[in-house]
């Protein structure tokens, strides 16, 4: 058991025990002298009326001087622990207050979004608080957060929360908000989170198209936010549900462009993925494309209707771009209850084909036509609409060609280079360019691999494999690998067993090792994208710098009924696997290193192509501007601020002279996936013994009543009082009001008279004599009259 107190500093009050003290001394009262002739029993009269005036004074000053100090007592609010016998209060708590302000808290339900929800229950929580709490309130905006001077404080921040792109996750909050309860000086700590608890809520979430469940060590694997068991001290956890269960939805979940990248009169591709929650519903999915003068012209539209069996493509072919920087978005027509994902935005960079270099044997006109005629069809090339401008020369002349200007080098069928090439080669692709190399027959085997090439390519050439029947293909395990994304359209019915590989390299990754006075990062081995069917690599790809090496070990220079053929990739009947392969190793290689389409909060990065201007201005898709400094060494601008989801315009120098790009940013899909986990699934992301409420009634908090003890504010209180009454009472007592004056004046005669026969009978007594009793009806002296005066 232990006394502490709450306002210590009040304790100080008790010193005013010294003015009743003061008073007594000041206020004394002064004897007055009588003139008698017999003054001995007077004195015995005046000794005992001056004891019982002491006493009287005392006990007047100790119920003073009580009343003082318990009231002082009582304003320092003193606290008694550990007394089983008497009831215990609930004292202060800090509380951390977590939101999640996503995008899909806008979701309407009962013409209430789900951020409103939760203000609403907050305010709920907080009225259920005892007073002196500390509450702080989180968010995944991302801001600095500290614990509010007052409850109100804590309400205006919680009605002023605002849906916005995630800055963090709602894992990333609660582990702030634990982070500063840690630091709380109150002895009891509560967290409470409030969460639409929806897939795209917590890291981790299982995925309804998940091919499987996240494996332990797994990126996307997440741990419980809540323990089993709260350790002493350890915050106690309640998530607060505000999540729709009847909503109706149509989203657009992604958004993909044939490439951000287009030549002049060529059609960009735009397809959109949506998908729909609730009921069935048929709305209008438009593209539309910002003209010169910044409005949104609409090109084109379509109804759409996702059904039951999952989310539907809508593609739209946008031509007639003007070459320059063209910016777009695609939206769906009408309302629904959450409006953030009913519309995304995309850039594109509309210029020249793209020049790529293509080296071969010679005649190189002849050995690289399979590559030219897939890259750049002669019908597309008359009609002006070719993506690429293939270039062929011989490796006689490749040195002598302009690399500069070309966006990409295609090496069909290398022989053994100097290193002096291999390390040209790596200068000119380090910058952000692209390489493809198609191994064949003329690598000769060891003399091919140098220092030089392993550095270019990330790996060594170990041995041809020779398979005699048509038992070996391409086969790839997965299509997640951009170069492979644009077969996800047939899946598994690309023929690869219809183009048999009969022969090709055995490629090795290695690391290569750095250059002698090259401070530089060499990069890692070469990464596998596919494989045979005999488990070896087929295609690989290596970072050099900023640029990107893609390795492919079968060749496609021999025409179709040669017996020296290493495949039919580009023979075959209907090699269109081949044409699609091509391109996207090109593309995927010479893939602009500019951020045009990126997540939204994430940072974008443009090649202006100018290292003489110092800033560029940078306008937002809501109209406000921004400078942002411009890299001279590289020539490049990144910008940070990109929030907002829409379309940004980057501007550096003026109207004529200047340079003007743009990028888009848009959500991520987690930012509007209000899909409900299920209960397991959400329990096994809160972990064991997690508490949940829905309801205001079901805001039940952890309370117990041992946190601060009893207070003893109400006794003190009542004991003051008591002391205060008492000091009135004795008071009144002890200066009761004087009688009149003429019995004053008949009391001080009888007791002058009886004074005088006092002292006939002490001389009689003194003489000798003997004493006589009193005769009957004499009564003995009257008692001294009050004395006027102050009380001590």
């Amino acid at each position: 058991m232990g006394l502490s107190f709450l306002s210590p500093l009040l304790l100080g009050g008790a010193a005013l025990v010294a003015a009743p003290i003061i008073l007594h001394l000041v206020m004394r009262r002064t004897p007055v002298p009588h003139a008698f002739p017999a003054l001995r029993f007077l004195k015995e009269r005046a000794i005992a009326n001056r004891r019982r005036l002491q006493l009287s004074h005392l006990l007047l000053l100790l119920l003073r001087m009580a009343a003082l100090v318990l009231l002082a007592m009582a304003l320092a609010r003193p606290v008694l622990r550990g007394a089983g016998w008497l009831p215990n209060a609930e004292g202060p708590v800090a509380a951390a207050l977590v939101f999640d302000t996503a995008p899909r808290m806008t979701l309407r339900e009962g013409n209430k979004t789900r951020l409103q929800q939760a203000a609403e229950l907050a305010r709920v929580l907080l009225g259920k608080l005892p007073a002196g709490s500390e509450v702080a309130v989180f968010d995944t905006a991302g801001g600095p957060a500290a614990f509010s001077p007052t409850l109100a404080a804590a309400e205006v921040r919680i009605d002023r929360l605002e849906a916005s792109t995630p800055a963090v996750s709602l894992s990333g909050a609660i582990a702030a908000a634990k982070r500063l309860l840690e630091t709380a000086e109150l002895e009891r700590r509560e967290l409470y989170v409030f969460s639409d608890c929806s897939r795209g809520a917590w890291e981790g979430a299982p995925r309804a198209d998940a091919p499987r469940p996240p494996a332990p060590g797994d990126a996307a694997a997440a741990e419980p936010v809540a323990d089993a068991t709260e350790e002493d001290g350890a915050a106690t956890m309640l998530v607060i549900d505000v999540g729709a269960t009847a909503a109706r939805n149509l989203a657009i979940e992604s958004l993909e462009l044939s490439s951000d990248k287009i030549a002049a009169g060529t059609p960009l591709v735009v397809t959109a993925t949506v998908s729909r929650t609730g009921t069935e519903a048929t709305r209008p999915l438009a593209v539309e494309i910002v003209d010169d003068d910044g409005r949104l012209v609409r090109r084109g539209m379509k109804p759409v209707a996702a059904g039951e069996g999952g989310p539907v493509a809508v593609s739209f072919e946008v031509g007639g771009l003007a070459p320059g920087t063209r910016q777009g978005r695609v939206v769906l027509d009408g309302s629904d209850d959450l409006a953030a994902d009913d519309a995304r935005s995309f850039t594109v960079e509309v210029g020249a084909p793209a020049r790529v270099i293509v080296a071969s044997t010679r005649p190189a006109a002849r050995t690289a036509r399979f590559i030219v005629e897939a890259l750049a069809p002669a019908a597309l090339r008359k009609a002006g609409t070719a993506r690429y401008a293939p270039e062929p020369v011989d490796y006689e002349t490749l040195d002598a060609t302009d690399w500069e200007t070309a966006a990409g080098i295609v090496l069909l069928d290398p022989p053994p280079l100097a290193d002096r090439q291999w390390e040209a080669l790596a200068a000119w692709l380090a910058p952000g360019r692209g390489l493809v190399v198609w191994l064949g027959p003329a690598a000769g085997g060891s003399d091919f691999n140098t220092e030089g090439s392993r550095r270019l390519l990330g790996g060594d050439l170990v041995r041809v494999w020779r398979t005699a029947d048509a038992g070996n293909f391409l086969a790839p395990a997965a299509l997640d690998h951009p170069i492979l994304a644009a077969f996800r359209r047939v899946g598994d019915a690309v023929p690869w067993q219809d183009f048999p590989i009969f022969k090709h390299w055995e490629f090795a990754p290695v690391a290569p090792r750095p250059a002698e006075g090259d401070a530089g990062d060499p990069g890692g081995p070469a990464a596998v994208v596919a494989a045979y069917r005999n488990g070896l690599p087929a295609i690989l790809e290596h970072r050099v710098g900023q640029g990107t090496a893609v390795v492919v070990t079968t060749p496609v220079a021999r025409e179709a009924g040669d017996p020296a053929a290493w495949n039919t990739l580009a023979t075959g009947f209907e090699p269109w696997p081949f044409l699609i392969l091509a391109n996207e190793t090109l593309l995927h290689a010479i893939a602009s290193p500019d951020d045009r389409n990126v997540v939204a909060g994430g940072p974008a990065t443009l090649h202006l192509g100018r290292r003489d201007l110092p800033t560029a201005v940078v306008r937002t898709p809501g109209g406000d501007t921004f400078p942002a400094a411009i890299d001279r060494t590289r020539g490049t601008v990144t910008v940070t601020a990109t929030l907002e989801p829409g379309n940004y315009s980057v501007r550096a120098g003026g109207e004529a002279e200047g340079v003007a790009d743009g990028f888009s940013a848009n959500l991520d899909p987690a930012a509007t996936d209000f899909r409900r986990l299920a209960d397991d699934d959400l329990a096994g992301l809160l972990g064991p013994g997690h508490r949940l409420a829905r309801t205001a009634d079901e805001i039940v908090r952890d309370v117990k009543l041992d946190r601060i003890g009893t207070e003893l504010f109400a006794w003190l209180i009542v004991l003051a009082a008591v002391a205060m009454a008492a000091d009135w009472i004795v008071a009144n007592r002890f200066y009761r009001p004087r009688e009149s004056a003429e019995a004053e004046h008949d009391a001080v005669a009888e007791f002058a008279e009886s004074l005088a026969d006092d002292a006939a009978g002490d001389g009689a007594t003194d003489a000798g004599a003997d004493v006589s009793p009193r005769p009957a009806g004499r009564s003995s002296p009257p008692p001294l009259p009050p004395v006027t005066g102050a009380p001590a």
